[in-house]
């Protein structure tokens, strides 16, 4: 553990272990007392107390400050409690400005300076250059929302996106599990440190989120539980996504809370539609009716958090992860070629053409029109499959050959 790592260890501590808050630290940091990432060691605490004689600081901080130096024993302590549990648990400790702190984050007020992280941290990266979705719902769902989650999760998992959620019951854990079996990274956000396993039930995903993504907190290590934090907790969960996605929530769910954050985050909230008649379903429906879009599809949703990430990739200069059209059904590759055809590359076009023709024999007029592509374009298309022996023209009419099918 380098000097910066105890330096955070200590802000840390001061912010958990005393009534400093984060309208102290902004008040230091406006008034230049120290730089915003780089903190004093706490044998400096005297001479930072010492310069507020030529800062204009509130009374309020003032005193805070005098109470945090009279408890400077007890947050000695504590950075040597987080240090023990940080080398023993293989925690990481990011800070905002530095390496695998999340993008995502950059233009958000209010998130953490500080996060301890368990797990391959480069699923951080994953998230601000290939998306992120958050799936969030009732810790006691229907078979329906369950069904739709792990439909939802592992479709968009193998598509790079990276799922979100708070490894709580229910949604929660068959949003995780899905993502892993197909494949995916995940980021589950826990209400204490992120070495306290919450639920105690989820002891074995836990594991596996950690070898397939990362278990995140603002919390120290060895925090346990606070159920206060919970609201707190949601809004991490909603800020590390391009989108938020509600399976399944009660009138008075906490899942509401993820919703009512990701608006304010400017977040696409979607919705998954159930009955009227389910008590699990009525917060969802409210959230419609509020104007939350509905959840039907998953190639609406990823196509808006592609969108979300060219906006990314811009602001902070780098390239998003490349469209894979490959990795797609037939079915997908057709409404895709409807709603963003620029999206598709030749060889994607080429693999619509063979299947248009494997239904029966059609002219280049007739591919134009169910393609919806442009006459130059196609001829170039089909003459090149002629050129591979995949295709042939018998009498006007382009037809399979042995090699097309």
């Amino acid at each position: 553990m380098d000097d910066r790592d105890l330096r955070l260890l200590e802000y840390t501590a001061i912010r958990h272990e005393t009534s400093i808050d984060y309208k102290v630290w902004q008040e230091f940091i406006s008034e230049g007392v120290f730089p915003q990432y780089y903190f004093p060691n706490l044998k400096d605490l005297d001479e930072l107390n010492n310069s507020f004689t030529i800062c204009t600081l509130s009374e309020r901080t003032q005193v805070l400050t005098d109470d945090a130096i009279k408890n400077s024993d007890k947050v000695k302590r504590a950075v040597e409690r987080y240090a023990g549990l940080i080398n023993r648990n293989d925690i990481r400790i990011l800070y905002d400005g530095g390496k695998y702190y999340p993008d995502i984050w950059k233009n958000l007020s209010g998130m953490p300076r500080v996060i301890f992280v368990k797990g391959d941290v480069t699923t951080l990266c994953d998230l601000d250059h290939n998306g992120g979705a958050s799936i969030v719902g009732s810790r006691s769902p229907g078979r329906y929302a369950l069904y739709a989650t792990k439909e939802f999760s592992s479709r968009l998992s193998t598509k790079g996106v990276v799922i979100v959620s708070g490894m709580a019951l229910g949604i929660d854990r068959q949003a995780h599990e899905a993502c892993i079996n197909a494949g995916g990274k995940t980021i589950a956000v826990l209400p204490g440190g992120c070495d306290v396993v919450y639920p105690y039930q989820n002891n074995d995903l836990y594991d596996r989120i950690c070898e397939n993504g990362v278990v995140l907190s603002e919390l120290p290590p060895g925090q346990e539980i606070i159920k206060q934090y919970f609201p707190s907790r949601n809004r991490l969960i909603s800020a590390l996504s391009d989108v938020c996605m509600i399976m399944e929530a009660g009138e008075y769910s906490g899942t509401l809370h993820t919703a009512s954050f990701a608006a304010a985050q400017s977040r696409d909230v979607f919705v998954l539609p159930n009955s009227i008649y389910a008590e699990n379903s009525i917060g969802g429906l409210k959230l419609l009716r509020d104007g939350a879009e509905v959840l039907i599809d998953v190639d609406t949703v990823y196509e808006r958090i592609r969108g979300e990430v060219g906006n990314r990739a811009e602001y902070f200069d780098y390239d998003p992860v490349p469209y894979d059209a490959g990795s797609m059904n037939i079915s997908e590759l057709r409404d895709l070629s409807k709603k963003c055809p620029d999206r598709l590359e030749e060889k994607d076009w080429k693999v619509l053409v063979l299947d248009e023709l494997s239904e029966k024999p059609k002219n280049i007029d007739e591919l134009c029109l169910t393609l919806g592509i442009p006459f130059s374009y196609l001829s170039a298309l089909v003459t090149s499959l002629e050129i591979e022996g995949r295709i042939a023209n018998e009498k006007g009419k382009y037809v399979l050959t042995i090699n097309g099918c």
